[in-house]
């Protein structure tokens, strides 16, 4: 890897880390919507706008060819999609655990591949399906649908003579095959 990925994965789990705590800290119920979601909007442009700037092609480049016309049909629909995202995402912070909304947030990715394989017909290289399995594997864990700490457990192999009894019993309001 280079160390360019190695900065970028180490921000992005600096994010994953800390952007629960300043959600839990910062979006209380009282907050008004509308001025989150415009303040996010507002960031975003300034980030766009600081991006073309630096960038190779810069605005001359840019704005070549564009219309009022073509910048409406372009950008309409997806913006219109980012603003019902940025409700859902507003409504999800507070209606959630802000664990649970990182984890559940991050699987869009899941569903980004999925997409791309399906309408796009691009396939996946092993690397990619083996990162996409443990994105979903982690989210299983972290939301108690998969119940790995319970296998993982000492108490869980205590008792080896009863392995394939088949014993059912419940746990976190789930029935499932116990080894003990």
């Amino acid at each position: 890897l280079s160390s360019k990925a190695v900065v970028v994965m180490a921000l992005l789990a600096i994010q994953f880390g800390i952007q629960p705590i300043l959600t839990e800290k910062f979006i209380s119920d009282k907050i008004v919507k509308s001025t989150v979601i415009l303040t996010q909007e507002v960031v975003k442009m300034i980030f766009a706008v600081i991006g073309i700037s630096r960038g190779s092609a810069g605005w001359g480049k840019m704005k070549a060819g564009w219309t009022v016309l073509s910048w409406l049909q372009l950008s309409l629909l997806p913006a219109n999609i980012y603003l019902v995202q940025n409700m859902c995402n507003l409504l999800a912070y507070q209606n959630l655990s802000a664990t649970t909304y990182n984890v559940l947030n991050q699987t869009k990715t899941l569903s980004a591949a999925l997409c791309c394989y399906l309408l796009m017909r691009k396939k996946q290289s092993p690397m990619q399906i083996l990162a996409i399995c443990l994105l979903l594997v982690s989210a299983l864990v972290t939301e108690r649908m998969l119940p790995i700490m319970d296998i993982v457990s000492p108490s869980y192999w205590a008792n080896d003579d009863d392995i394939g009894a088949g014993h059912v019993e419940r746990s976190n309001g789930r029935t499932m095959l116990s080894p003990r």
